[in-house]
This record gives structure tokens, C-alpha cells and sequence, in this order.
């Protein structure tokens, strides 16, 4: 697995994910153990959802996470009640055959009203994936403001996001 390592980073670095729901468990399966060891910076009480069992693994091994979901971000209902997070973060999330855009609602639920919900988007990922062409992820952003389920905070360009290409990060805040 060692030698394959390299070709994981090359891969994520240019945007070749597989597209099936397997091909990417597997993808962090074999990503996994080459995480940087995880590191307490003040935060508690931090649970973490995967649907890669052996990213969950090393998690479990870095003593960091107070509990670890393992399941598909999607429409579906996470074992997890409502209200229960301060705030969100989605890392490696919205890539080509990762999560759904629909997700959002069931994430707005997990989160307690005034909480923070943070994403972001490689530009790569806005101007080559159906799910974000032609405004459709921003429209859909857009529309639960409307239904009045949260509202946006902040919508930033950064330059160098990830493998010195520029990216979008997203602050809403829940309602």
C-alpha cells in the first residue's frame, strides 16, 4: 500500500476521484494512513463522519474524536439529533462523486441555530462539474436563504486554496 501512497496525492491533486460509491470508500481506505497525525487545538467535544471505515480508523487511533459516524453525507438522516453541533466543517467534500448538493438541509439540521456551517470549492469544481455549472450550486445555496434555513456570511476566493489552486470558502450560519 506504501507504494501507492504518492499516486493517491497525485490523483487527488488533479481532481481523478473515482465516481462510484465504493471506488471512493475505497480511495480513502487506502488514503487514510498517510493523514497527518490529528492535534488538539482547544476544540471538544468533535465527532467526525466518514463513509472510509479505515479513515475512521486512524481517527479513532488519533484520540481526538468523541464519536465517529460511519455513513454517506447525503439526504438521508444521520444517527445524530437535532441541534447537536456549535458548527460544521466539510473537508474534502463537495468533489466530483462525493456528496450530493442535497446534503445541506440534513447538515442544517445537525447544527444549532446561530452555528456555523463551513464548505468549500476548488474553482476546478465550479467550472467542470454538472452539480456546479451554470450557477446551479450557488442557486441552490441561494434557496434554502430563502426558506429561510440559513443565511450566507461569506463567500471568499482564496488565490492558493489547495495544490496552488484557487478555491471558494463558504461561511452560512444556521437560522
Amino acid at each position: 500500500m506504501a507504494d501507492n501512497i504518492p499516486d493517491k496525492i497525485l490523483d487527488a491533486k488533479e481532481g481523478r476521484f473515482p465516481t462510484t460509491l465504493e471506488g471512493i470508500k475505497q480511495f480513502y481506505d487506502e488514503w487514510a494512513p498517510t493523514y497527518e497525525k490529528l492535534t488538539r487545538h482547544g476544540f471538544k467535544n468533535i465527532d467526525g463522519v466518514d463513509i472510509s471505515t479505515e479513515s475512521l480508523k486512524i481517527c479513532k487511533e488519533g484520540g481526538l474524536y468523541r464519536r465517529l459516524i460511519c455513513d454517506r453525507i447525503g439526504t438521508n438522516k444521520l444517527d445524530i439529533n437535532d441541534d447537536s453541533y456549535d458548527g460544521l466543517i466539510l473537508c474534502g467534500a463537495l468533489l466530483k462523486g462525493h456528496l450530493n448538493l442535497g446534503c445541506f438541509p440534513e447538515l442544517i439540521r445537525i447544527v444549532k441555530p446561530g452555528g456555523p456551517i463551513i464548505f468549500s470549492v476548488s474553482s476546478n469544481s465550479k467550472d467542470t462539474f454538472d452539480k456546479f455549472k451554470d450557477g446551479k450550486f450557488e442557486s441552490d445555496l441561494q434557496e434554502l436563504v430563502c426558506k429561510g434555513l440559513w443565511v450566507k456570511e461569506a463567500n471568499e476566493l482564496i488565490p492558493d486554496w489547495i495544490f496552488n489552486r484557487p478555491g471558494h470558502q463558504y461561511v452560512y450560519k444556521v437560522v
